[in-house]
């Protein structure tokens, strides 16, 4: 005997389509938009883990672009060290020719001594995006005022009057669990030495020139080359560290990026398979309610 479709039968088989119809286009949106769910909803299980991964790389992302800005200081301020030490390797030269029976050219070292001393304090307030890299704290006002420099006579004594900063070391937290110290202030040992060196030759006595003081000038220049490769140096090994930093989050960016795809986006073959499979159990279900309206039990009655 043929058995006749009651309500309660098919009620129960429309509520199953209108499920497997919201299966199917949900499975659609996931094939067509390669991602398992367009909010964190669709991926409860997941996405307490979802937002620590995406929390950690936006963490990263962060410690890379500011040390990005941070190791462009740096680099500033190693080019400009370098720069100083040409000058003070320059103002040797220049003593070297003053020295024994050649001092014919002694007002011209004098010019280029004062020109040279110059150029040193401009590269002391070297700047980038409005900041004085050679100030401390203070980076808003230049390092170093040469105005008012008393000149250098012999004897000489250190004299740090020129530097306006302060003496804060600048330094940078690169990583949860590491801060680079990379900071250089304008009143260390070389650049003072440097200064000194340079306001000695460009104040002193023509005639006669005094042997004391170019034999004091050119052991100051000498120790200031000695300790601007030392600065050069330590700005050279902060930077490679901070580099190093940053490739090290750059690799670790690339690990959770795959860890975030893993649980956001869609494996297509296995998705195409299981869309297949809903859309043959929701027209399954279509056919089967086709049979059923047309046993419908009123048309006994």
């Amino acid at each position: 005997m043929e058995r006749v479709a009651t309500y309660n039968h098919q009620n129960t088989l429309v509520q199953y389509m209108m499920k497997a119809e919201a299966k199917v286009a949900a499975e659609q949106v996931r094939s067509a938009s390669g991602l398992n769910s367009t909010d964190y909803k669709g991926i409860a299980s997941d996405s307490g883990r979802l937002v620590n991964l995406e929390s950690h790389y936006r963490r990263l992302e962060q410690y890379i672009d500011e040390g990005e800005v941070v190791n462009g200081r740096i680099q500033s301020m190693y080019d400009a060290t370098g720069s100083m030490s040409d000058l003070t390797s320059r103002l040797s030269a220049l003593i070297t020719g003053l020295q024994g029976d050649n001092a014919a050219g002694v007002e011209g070292v004098v010019a280029e001594a004062s020109q040279l001393m110059e150029e040193f304090g401009g590269l002391l307030n070297t700047q980038q995006d409005g900041r004085y890299l050679f100030a401390g704290g203070r980076t808003d006002q230049p390092a170093v005022d040469l105005d008012g420099y008393t000149a250098a006579t012999y004897p000489s004594s250190a004299d740090t009057s020129y530097y306006q900063g302060d003496s804060t070391v600048a330094h940078f937290q690169s990583a949860d669990d590491f801060v680079l110290s990379y900071g250089v202030t304008a009143d260390q040992p070389a650049f003072e030495k440097a200064l000194r060196a340079f306001s000695l030759i460009a104040n002193m006595s023509t005639d006669p020139v005094d042997d004391n003081l170019l034999a004091e000038a050119t052991q100051l220049a000498s120790d200031a080359t000695d300790g601007l490769s030392i600065v050069q140096a330590k700005l050279g090994a902060a930077s490679s560290s901070l580099e190093n930093t940053i490739d090290r989050h750059v690799d670790e960016q690339l690990v959770l990026q795959t860890q975030v795809d893993d649980i956001r986006s869609v494996d297509l073959a296995e998705s195409t398979t299981k869309l297949s499979q809903l859309q043959a159990s929701l027209e399954a279900t279509m056919s089967l309610m086709k049979i059923l309206e047309e046993n419908n039990l009123s048309k006994y009655l």
